[in-house]
């Protein structure tokens, strides 16, 4: 086997298909980071695959296409950055997580430049709250 990325995002950590975003949309928990910009769908299973997936979406009602693809690049770099943590404990637990992150209250009229310094705070937020939950 090939050792996980441990810094990227290997394939094998993001979400990809339909049914995943399926399961995750209809009986996945909320969270909403409490600055109100980033919105966390997670489901938590007892699974044999001890694994964190995530998938990072932005709705095109937000802005346009170069603005959303900056957003999520920025969660993506933000989870990427603190995963080592909810990975660990997943382990520990024996828990499967699935993660989706989502812009909440940022759109480009109200937040034209955005820094990774405005969605780390959410993301660690959310993260926190989930291994909790654990």
């Amino acid at each position: 086997m090939v050792p996980k990325k441990q810094q990227g995002l290997s394939s094998g950590e993001r979400i990809k298909s339909k049914k995943d975003f399926d399961e995750l949309y209809s009986s996945g928990k909320i969270l909403i980071s409490s600055d109100q910009k980033i919105k966390a769908i997670y489901l938590i299973k007892e699974n044999s695959e001890k694994a964190v997936k995530i998938a990072a979406v932005v709705s095109k009602k937000l802005g346009k296409a170069v603005w959303r693809n900056r957003v999520k690049r920025l969660i993506k770099e933000a989870y990427r950055l603190n995963k080592r943590e909810i990975i660990s404990s997943s382990i520990n637990a024996g828990k499967n997580i699935k993660l989706i992150f989502s812009a909440y209250a940022l759109s480009e009229k109200k937040n034209k430049k955005i820094g990774l310094n405005e969605i780390v705070p959410g993301v660690l937020e959310a993260l926190s709250i989930i291994k909790k939950t654990l």
